[in-house]
């Protein structure tokens, strides 16, 4: 189902139009937003951590993404506590390595 939406979505993009060459960084988040992806919370007892991970992980296979964009733009997908994790992960990050999220 998730990768019929990517599929879609792509369908009503600009032909040739791929994450890889959408300019700003502005407009890559807005590229991605506009897959409506899954949105994780974190406080939920019935989430799935690693249903989201590999979801995403898809998507991004998906539009070429790599390296930090990748936890970049996942970060828009958390919500709730998940965010706040997330904000306090990327205010210590000197100290963890982006690995650790498993997204890369």
């Amino acid at each position: 189902m998730l990768v019929q939406s990517v599929a879609n979505q792509n369908n009503q993009q600009v032909p040739g139009q791929t994450y890889a060459n959408v300019g700003s960084a502005a407009a890559k988040v807005r590229y991605f937003v506009r897959m409506n992806l899954l949105e994780f919370l974190g406080s939920q007892i019935d989430e799935d951590p690693q249903n989201f991970i590999d979801e995403v992980k898809k998507i991004f296979e998906v539009m070429q993404v790599t390296g930090n964009d990748r936890v970049e733009l996942a970060s828009y997908q958390l919500k709730d506590v998940a965010h706040i994790w997330y904000t306090q992960w990327k205010e210590n990050r000197g100290r963890c390595s982006s690995d650790h999220l498993g997204l890369l």
